[in-house]
This record gives C-alpha cells, sequence and structure tokens, in this order.
C-alpha cells in the first residue's frame, strides 16, 4: 500500500517507518522535526521511502503531498506526548494534537484517504481496579491526554458526518530503542550510567503498562493490512508495572542496589494513578502478537547503554 507516516522521524513513527519500508510498502514520512524528532531513527530505510520536513498544521503542505503521491492510509503518530511540558504549557499540544489532526481529518476527507490515528492509553484516565474496554468513557487527566482526547471526538466526528474511514488505537505505555531521553526508562539509563540517582515522583507506586515499541508497530502493521475499518483498538500485552518495580528491575541489570540509588522526588500535579487497559478485542483477533517482555527490556536498555549520545535530555 501507499502510506504517509506522519512524525516518522520520532520514538514510535520511526519503528513503524522501518516496519512498513521493510514489509513492502511505499512510504512518504512527512515530520516537523522538532525536538522530539530525530531522522537517525529512520536512517536505514531513508534511501527507500519519500520525506519531507512539514507540520500537520500546514495544510496546504499536506494536501499537496497528498495529491502528488496518492495515498491509501494517513498514519498519524505526529503528537506532542510528555506530560510534564503539557502541564507547564499546552499551547503546542492543542495545536500538534487537535489542531494538527483537524488538518488532517480535512485531507483525508478531501481526497478520500484513509485515517490510522495513534492516541494513548492515557485518554481514559486513571483506574484503581479494572481495565479499561474501548467503549469506556473518556476521562483525560492532563493536559495532554486532554488534547488526544479531543482529537479522538473529531475523527469519530468526521466519520459520522462525512463517512471518513479510519482506525484509531490506544496502546499503553511504550518502551524501546530510540526513545527520548526525557521518558521514563531513558532517564533511569542516563541516571545510572552518569552515576546520578533515578528521580521518581511521590512514593513510586503509580502503575502503567509497559508495551514494546516494536511489538506495538508490528500490531499496526497488521491492523492496516487486514484490520476492520472503523475500529478502536487498545494495544497492550498487559505489563502492569509500579515505577519502582520497573526501577528494581532496570537495577539488577545494573548490578545495583535499589536504596542507593534512588531518590524520591516531589509528585507532579494531577499524577494519575494507574492506567490500565483491556486487551481481549486485539488479542481475540488475527492481529496480536507479543515478545517476551524480560528480553525486549534487556535489549532495550543494552541499547540505550550503547548509545548513550541518544540519551539527551
Amino acid at each position: 500500500m501507499k502510506i504517509i507516516v506522519t512524525g516518522c522521524a520520532g520514538f514510535i513513527g520511526g519503528h513503524a517507518t522501518r516496519l512498513l519500508v521493510e514489509k513492502g510498502h511505499q512510504v512518504f514520512g512527512i515530520d516537523a522535526l522538532t525536538y522530539a524528532a530525530n531522522l537517525n531513527n529512520i536512517e536505514d530505510v531513508l534511501s527507500k521511502m519519500q520525506f519531507k520536513q512539514v507540520n500537520i498544521c500546514d495544510y496546504d503542505d499536506v494536501l499537496k503531498i497528498c495529491e502528488q503521491f496518492k495515498p491509501d492510509w494517513i498514519m498519524n503518530f505526529a503528537a506532542e506526548t510528555h506530560v510534564d511540558n503539557s502541564i507547564e504549557n499546552s499551547s503546542e499540544f492543542v495545536k500538534t494534537n487537535v489542531v494538527g489532526v483537524h488538518c488532517l481529518l480535512d485531507v483525508c476527507n478531501k481526497l478520500n484517504i484513509k485515517l490510522f490515528h495513534v492516541s494513548t492509553d492515557e485518554v481514559y484516565g486513571s483506574t484503581r481496579e479494572g481495565s479499561f474496554v474501548e467503549t469506556d468513557k473518556l476521562s483525560p487527566r492532563n493536559p495532554y491526554s486532554a488534547t488526544k482526547a479531543a482529537a479522538e471526538h473529531l475523527i469519530e466526528s468526521y466519520h459520522n458526518t462525512h463517512g471518513l474511514d479510519y482506525i484509531m488505537v490506544r496502546p499503553s505505555n511504550n518502551f524501546g530503542p530510540g526513545q527520548h531521553g526525557e521518558k521514563f526508562l531513558p532517564t533511569i539509563i542516563r541516571s545510572l550510567s552518569s552515576g546520578k540517582k533515578i528521580p521518581i515522583y511521590g512514593a513510586g507506586i503509580n502503575v502503567r503498562d509497559w508495551l514494546y515499541v516494536k511489538d506495538n508497530v508490528a500490531m499496526m502493521e497488521k491492523m492496516i493490512s487486514s484490520g476492520e475499518l472503523n475500529q478502536v483498538y487498545n494495544i497492550s500485552c498487559k505489563k502492569e508495572m509500579t515505577n519502582i518495580d520497573l526501577v528494581a528491575t532496570v537495577l539488577e541489570s545494573f548490578s545495583l542496589d535499589f536504596d542507593s540509588s534512588v531518590e524520591f522526588v516531589k509528585d507532579r500535579a494531577g499524577h494519575d494513578l494507574r492506567y490500565s487497559i483491556c486487551n481481549k478485542k486485539i488479542k481475540s483477533s488475527d492481529l496480536y502478537l507479543e515478545t517476551n517482555f524480560k528480553d525486549s527490556l534487556n535489549s532495550t536498555i543494552e541499547w540505550y547503554r550503547k548509545n548513550m549520545v541518544n540519551l539527551h535530555e
């Protein structure tokens, strides 16, 4: 298929772009190349695809590319994603995550292109018990997740009003090679490698569901090839861990003890206690796959230890 990948130089978008090219799809990547993007993420496939530096908020530029390339799909990975940054200033999050998606929808509607949109498990909000299913009410609790939820409502409205076809996914917390240094796992590894203590918010009991990025994009690629249109899928391999448990697991790889390696810092505003999504819908389909979590985590740690230059803050 012919696929435009937005945010192709980002973390998840970069992994998806490489996989799509390897699978034989014709790919046109666009990326605004903000601070969180890195063309090194797709360096090995750049010669096998087309690329242009474009912001998804630039309707005319996106429209021109689509008119010339004539894609079957736009896969939208472009987003501002760091919660702390959204708490400090949410304007860029509204611009990219809401206005940008609106621009993509107008292009897709005008040219009859299907939209694959990458959302987040954070749109459901926090829960102490149980796991959210795809039909549950969205209840975002920080500016980042609120903008992602707003984009979802826009997409549903374009389907209902204009008949626009889409697939939407809500992945859990991704990890893997190439993630920006501001995220939790790279922060852990960077701190340990530089002899600093790992900063842990609050008591470290916040729970996140960890998903290997290569598993995530592999399921996405299967969706655009054989998935049912106009569906929403939670993507999770159900690897829920508290922050302190994740830190302890990483410390094993460094042969370090917990007490001397961490420091607890003031909790961030509105810090959700637990994200948890049900994966029965995708697991009951032929779209699901997963690798061994411990193997994937160890290979990620080794990648970062060998590529410390990529662990910029």
